[in-house]
């Protein structure tokens, strides 16, 4: 059997590195054909040493002889890696908090500020820094593996990852799985009968064909009908904004709405969760005093959010992260994600096709530029991964929407490398859901002064160019 090392850094993060890990575990191709050892990596130790015992717990359980280890230290997990899946965040609701709020006490009205909206673009900024010395890093010791990201914002880190370094990097997002099971609930069929194509911008993507794939009938005549008849307060935050944008652009969107909002100006009317997002009495609170004093996240309003009992207990997120890190086989199930899949086709020469990755667009959707990272779908084998160019072309609206952030985008990957608010303030102004000029320098100058521990460290800097 070959040799396959994959590292996992970022190996502290509950979403998606116990995830891996269980893809990996479950695994009967790599586990009859590969030498498989794994590197758990992540700086803080606390969280690494929880996850290489779930590790060990998980593998053990298994009788699988995968080789497991951990370390702090990057270049030792990197060396010689085949693989390197991504999932990085510091302080996460710490911070993304502060994303979401401060932009909007300054005018913006972006509703989410993850991905998309001026909160992404420090979102961008405080991980950009660190996915660049792994890529860096990975060029030293393992030029030929290849980067597997599920860090946000997917298309910004990926698209100057690209740029920036020789690397072979790929962004993976469940978003077109979400949107396909909204298709199949509108259409009242399962999932797996429904084929499409679809793309556009990470989180915020489009189905340009639907069909039955046992019959080829085209569904979208069908899917405008149900659309049409559907009791319009269904799953309101995740549908309402889709459906309305849906009858706008004549295709239907995914992921939802809390994602495609953040990207255009007028999603606040379909929002109802908006008020809930990071929620705190300023009269009896302060969320940034501390890192235990971060208000709730909440993801949406639907899902029994507001249908909390008077007394019932909060579930904060260290009880969470306990009961993930609670390991019992029983419980082990694959995630869905496409990581391990993709390692087993490339690693054993199998073609696959994957619903949607992120990598640059060289032509696969037409009207927008060939280095902009894109999401759609993709084939995968042994010499590497191909993005499936898309027959039907995206409405020039949406095609639009998506080439601002393609400029906005070349403007952090700018800010980044000349330490230069200059450059951030235009990347803010570009957005649609941009606050004034002075309300934009005010929140620059605020946020960066309270993520400076982790922003590089940004200057105005007034010199016209051509000086």
């Amino acid at each position: 059997m070959k040799n396959l090392k994959v590292a996992l850094i970022g190996a502290g993060s509950v979403s998606f590195a116990l995830g891996a890990l269980n893809d990996l575990v479950l695994s009967e191709k790599l586990k009859k054909n590969a030498a498989l050892s794994i590197v758990l990596m992540d700086i803080s130790e606390e969280n690494l040493t929880r996850t290489f015992q779930y590790a060990s717990d998980l593998f053990d359980s298994f009788s699988h002889p995968a080789s497991i280890d951990q370390t702090t230290d990057l270049k030792e997990a990197l060396s010689g890696a085949d693989f390197v899946i991504v999932a990085i965040e510091v302080d996460r609701y710490f911070y993304w908090s502060q994303d979401f709020h401060i932009p909007r006490r300054y005018g913006s009205k972006q509703i989410y500020g993850e991905n998309g909206g001026p909160g992404s673009m420090f979102h961008t900024l405080r991980n950009l820094g660190p996915m660049l010395t792994i890529a860096r890093t990975m060029e030293e010791v393992c030029p030929n593996a290849w980067l597997i990201n599920y860090t946000n914002p997917e298309a910004k880190l990926v698209e100057a990852v690209s740029k920036l370094t020789s690397i072979n990097i790929v962004g993976l997002c469940h978003g077109m799985d979400m949107g396909i099971d909204q298709l199949a609930q509108f259409l009242e069929m399962d999932p797996e009968d429904i084929g499409v194509e679809g793309g556009g911008l990470n989180h915020f993507g489009f189905f340009t064909r639907v069909w039955d794939k046992r019959t080829g009938e085209d569904l979208y005549p069908l899917f405008y009908e149900k659309e049409e008849k559907a009791n319009r307060l269904a799953q309101f935050d995740h549908l309402a904004l889709s459906r309305t944008m849906f009858r706008t652009y004549g295709y239907y969107p995914y992921p939802g709405t809390n994602h495609c909002g953040e990207y255009i100006s007028y999603a606040g009317d379909f929002y109802a969760g908006l008020p809930l997002q990071f929620r705190y009495d300023p009269t009896r609170e302060t969320p940034w005093a501390n890192r235990e004093a971060v208000p709730e996240f909440v993801y949406c309003a639907s899902g029994g959010t507001l249908d909390k009992e008077l007394h019932e207990p909060v579930l904060t997120q260290e009880k969470w992260m306990e009961e993930a890190y609670t390991f019992e086989k029983e419980k082990v199930q694959a995630s869905g994600e496409y990581a391990i899949p993709i390692i087993e086709a490339m690693f054993l020469d199998e073609e696959i096709g994957l619903n949607a990755v992120n990598l640059p667009n060289k032509g696969a959707i037409k009207g927008l530029p060939d280095d902009m990272a894109v999401e759609t779908q993709a084939i995968v084998n042994g010499s590497g991964i191909v993005l499936k160019p898309m027959a039907v072309e995206l409405p020039t609206a949406v095609i639009g929407t998506i080439h601002i952030q393609g400029m906005i985008h070349r403007l952090l990957i700018e800010a980044f490398e000349e330490n230069s608010k200059t450059k951030l303030l235009q990347a803010v102004l570009l957005d649609p859901q941009a606050p004034s000029y002075y309300q934009a320098c005010a929140m620059i100058d605020e946020m960066c002064e309270r993520q400076k521990e982790l922003l590089p460290p940004l200057e105005w800097k007034q010199k016209p160019a051509s000086v």
